[in-house]
């Protein structure tokens, strides 16, 4: 008799099997399916599904005993067992009930009626008709039957489900599948009849119709989907979108399963005021130490360009990672280009690729070969351009680089070394060009190291070899506007540097509000010298200033790039203090430092820049707070005590408690801070900002973002967005309008973009638009607190 009813319970077991509802897995990002955040276990909204079981693992196998019990039990001379009232099956977590439950052992058939209820960890199967199974075919079928995933809000119900257990297949009847709480059906799917082997990647649907309430809005006479982790060919979710720039935007993505290393999506992508664009991505994987992406746009006619010469409009990008010997080697590339002269192709489409900085696209290749002790690494670039008359970058074609470190208790050194060769392709800014040969060996030994204290001296030989090769027709946009019609065509330079860093730190225990507190007093210092050499007579390859902040005042460079080493005699000093609760949480830190220049340096990055005067560097200032866990403020600061102005500076408070975020920040930069690339007609940056995200009540959302550049009193961006939630459904609708600052050399126009956007909880999204978050497209959401929480 245990076996039996065990028999039962196993066949009720595997109907549950059948009943998991999945996304498509096409709208996977990776090779397996992507759970919707809303579906996954624990995840989803406690408030509608508070009642929905928790999932939990099986808890029993074929040892595991079988307990029987009901009011009633005869056995008949025919061979029939005869269970009534209260009929109650447990193996483990598996439980199995009934008011009736008759077992023919001639046939084997099982028959159960009456208030049918079957639970175990992973669903719960509740009918008031009837169940039938025979024990030889394994073949059930449950009458009016409806289920409950566990872990998930997903359920349904079926006129009929049929199960082979042999055959190992699942068929419904009138079945459905939604994921709302009950008495709040918003939408559900249902279906003529589900066809489930267990066996198959895919289940097949017949008559699948999507409704909203009692109304139909999506028909399908037949639809496949996944019963494993494998993904399927077919259509993927619609976007569209409206913008002043385009008009309406729809793109109709189709997803290609070439292989389950292999894959490409296709989508039309469709612009009123434009035409059409093709995009492909064709993403592969053949083992998996080597993958990589190839991306495409091509739009053969744009109607709104102002020049035919542009037409057709094109994008290609290609990135891929491979790594050989356990990862030792590895090669990576990353190319992104456009027609030579489309220069507004990223402020027209937005594609998803590319990394667009300073209006220069790069094209890279590396190849390096890692150890624990050393590494050597060789790496071509180039970059493209997206602004008119403007010189282009020098070209690393290429860059060895190799670097070696070694470690003891007594000291530690290192050698980097490097070897560059610098080419220009720019044919109206004929540039000049050449090779670059540096050494620079360097060793550090501590001179006191114990808990709270410590003085390092390190020093280094900075070698470096130029080879230029200086045109006749050289542009005069660096002979004369850079200044480098000094160069020579072979340069030596050896410089030496010593330096020696200490610091200090401080605790003690304090109180504040009757709380008690920890604070922390952590100074520093620091000597650098390095011997002045002029080196107006080398070009400007990959050298460019370095931004100025409290870490940089401990930094032994004032050039970012080797074509300029600053000749230096400096004595840089700073402390920070913090404060710690009895939780250890970082509530407060403040920093402040600054640098005295015993001599002024005399290197310039360009040779008519203007030599420092000030003996003094910019006082550097940070504070960040978190006086409650709630509020956080940060400021920054970079004060010019020379000129008693700010050279820099940024600042932001944020309130953020759950639902809630609200932030004002504010960044200012003046002029005087612009890389040499900046035009004359520069202007100070000074920038007010506000974000934040409100929950108006349970089910409404509201997010908006603005920022102003304050001197000209003009909006940059503007974002705005309303969220409609609820446990079964969404809508987000978004409006953003940007506008490009004037000061900026970029040539996009003011554009307006909103979007619509549908999400069925379960079944995925409809529609797209500008994200849903607090990003714009201009200017992204941050948080610049720097605390140890």
């Amino acid at each position: 008799m245990v076996f039996r009813i065990n028999a039962i319970t196993a066949a009720l077991f595997s109907v549950s099997a059948g009943l998991v509802f999945q996304p498509h897995p096409a709208q996977a990002a990776d090779n397996s399916v992507k759970v919707p955040a809303n579906l996954r276990a624990g995840v989803f909204d406690e408030r509608c599904y508070s009642d929905v079981p928790p999932a939990t693992p099986t808890e029993y196998n074929n040892t595991t005993p079988v307990e029987v019990s009901a009011d009633k039990l005869n056995a008949t001379r025919n061979g029939k067992a005869i269970y009534e009232g209260g009929v109650e099956v447990n193996q483990g977590n598996k439980y199995f009930s009934s008011d009736y439950t008759e077992l023919d052992q001639v046939s084997r058939n099982v028959l159960a009626t009456g208030n049918i209820l079957y639970r175990d960890g992973q669903v719960t199967l509740k009918s008031n008709d009837q169940l039938t199974s025979n024990l030889d075919t394994k073949e059930s079928q449950i009458d009016h039957a409806t289920y409950q995933l566990h872990g998930s809000p997903a359920r349904g119900q079926a006129e009929k489900i049929h199960l082979d257990n042999e055959k190992k297949t699942v068929t419904l009847n009138k079945a459905r599948f939604t994921t709302c709480p009950v008495g709040q059906e918003s939408w559900w799917l249902s279906a003529s009849e589900v066809n489930v082997n267990q066996e198959e990647v895919f289940g097949e649907a017949w008559n699948a119709t999507l409704w909203l309430k009692s109304v139909p809005v999506f028909y399908t006479p037949y639809i496949t989907f996944p019963v494993k982790d494998e993904r399927k060919s077919g259509l993927l979710y619609p976007t569209f979108t409206s913008s002043s720039s385009n008009g309406f935007d729809v793109s109709t993505p189709y997803y290609w399963n070439i292989a389950p290393n292999y894959d490409m999506t296709l989508t039309p992508r469709m612009m009123s005021d434009r035409g059409t664009m093709e995009q492909v991505e064709f993403r592969y994987m053949p083992e998996p130490t080597h993958s990589g992406t190839i991306y495409t746009e091509y739009m053969a006619d744009d109607r709104k360009t102002d020049s035919e010469d542009l037409n057709p409009r094109w994008l290609a990008n290609i990135r891929h990672n491979s790594s050989f010997s356990s990862g030792d080697l590895r090669w990576n590339l990353d190319y992104t280009r456009v027609d030579a002269n489309d220069y507004d192709y990223f402020n027209d489409f937005h594609p998803p690729v590319g990394v667009l900085v300073d209006n220069q696209l790069m094209q890279s290749t590396s190849v390096g070969y890692y150890q624990r002790d050393w590494n050597l690494k060789t790496e071509v670039r180039d970059y493209q351009i997206l602004l008119p008359n403007t010189p282009a970058p020098h070209q690393l074609l290429p860059q060895v680089t190799y670097n070696q470190y070694h470690t003891d208790d007594k000291y530690s050194a290192s050698l980097n070394t490097e070897i560059a060769n610098f080419g220009n392709n720019s044919e109206r800014y004929k540039a000049y060009t050449g090779q670059r040969l540096h050494a620079e060996p360097a060793i550090s030994v501590p001179i006191v190291q114990a808990p709270g204290y410590s003085l390092e001296a390190e020093g280094k030989m900075m070698a470096t070899h130029y080879q230029q090769d200086i045109p006749d027709d050289m542009s005069t946009y660096y002979s004369q506007y850079l200044g480098m019609d000094g160069l020579d065509t072979s340069v030596s330079r050896v410089l030496p540097e010593v330096r020696v860093h200490g610091g200090m730190s401080f605790d003690r225990s304090t109180s504040f509000n009757e709380q008690p507190f920890t604070q922390t007093l952590e100074p520093e210092i620091q000597y650098l010298y390095i011997p002045y050499r002029n080196q107006d007579n080398i070009g400007l390859y990959d050298t460019t200033n370095m931004q100025s902040d409290y870490y940089n005042l401990f930094s032994d460079r004032r050039f970012a790039g080797l074509d300029r080493i600053s000749d230096a005699n400096r004595v840089s000093y700073g402390t920070t203090t913090r404060l710690f609760d009895s939780e250890n949480t970082e509530r407060m830190r403040f920093t402040i430092g600054q640098a005295y220049d015993l001599v002024a340096p005399q290197v310039t990055l360009l040779p008519d820049d203007e030599q420092q005067t000030n003996s003094r560097s910019l006082l550097s200032l940070r504070a960040d707070t978190h006086p409650t866990d709630d509020w956080y403020t940060h400021t920054g600061i970079e004060y010019n005590t020379q000129t008693k102005k700010v050279s820099s500076g940024n600042g932001a408070v944020e309130y953020q408690q759950q639902a809630y975020t609200a932030q004002l920040n504010y960044r200012y930069v003046s002029k005087e801070n612009y890389v040499v690339s900046a035009s004359d007609d520069r202007t100070d940056i000074s920038q007010l900002g506000g974000v934040m995200k409100f929950p108006i009540n349970r089910d409404w959302q509201l997010i908006g973002a603005h920022y102003r550049d304050t001197d000209t009193g003009k909006s940059i961006d503007n974002l705005i967005g309303l969220r409609y939630d609820s446990c079964c459904w969404a809508v987000n609708f978004t409006f953003e309008r940007n506008n490009a600052p004037d000061n900026t050399t970029l040539t996009a126009e003011p554009e307006t973009s909103y979007g619509l956007q549908f999400e069925f909880k379960g079944l995925g999204s409809v529609g797209n638009g500008p994200q849903y978050n607090l990003n714009t497209r201009l200017l992204p959401y941050s948080r610049p607190f720097n605390l140890n929480d």
